[in-house]
């Protein structure tokens, strides 16, 4: 049960970020200075928190490679790709197809994690799929 209440705050929270990157993209801010001062932020605010938990930073390399890695990938990659088009998109139509990212979650899990594909699963992924391509639709 925690999981799923963190899981919907996160939706909540993520949900109100797109709009807020919106607005700041608006002026002359450009993509790229908009990533480096997102992670700039996050950056800052996850030292204050490890300084305030007093967290050993004494992880092994393979793991630290491993997560730098992915924060490449969603960090950088997945946000300048984003931050592009809600530049020059409308947020109610480029959110969503962003969103579609559980389809791709699930099928690595599935293929790298050996993740189970329910029934439930698949419909809701496909359901998932769905609601984004009639929100493109209607966009249109």
């Amino acid at each position: 049960m925690k999981a799923i209440l963190l899981a919907l705050l996160t939706a909540v929270v993520w949900g109100s970020a797109p709009v807020i990157f919106k607005i700041g993209l608006k002026g002359q801010v450009s993509p790229l200075a908009g990533i480096f001062f997102h992670n700039l932020t996050a950056t800052l605010f996850a030292l204050l928190g490890l300084l305030w938990v007093r967290e050993s930073l004494n992880y092994p390399l393979k793991d630290i490679l491993v997560i730098s890695f992915g924060g490449f990938i969603s960090g950088f990659l997945g946000l300048i790709l984003y931050y592009k088009a809600i530049k020059v998109g409308d947020v109610s139509v480029v959110a969503p197809i962003a969103s579609i990212s559980p389809l791709w979650s699930s099928l690595l899990a599935i293929m790298f994690l050996g993740e189970s594909l329910t029934l439930a699963k698949a419909l809701g992924t496909v359901l998932v799929v769905a609601g984004v391509v009639l929100i493109t639709l209607s966009s249109k």
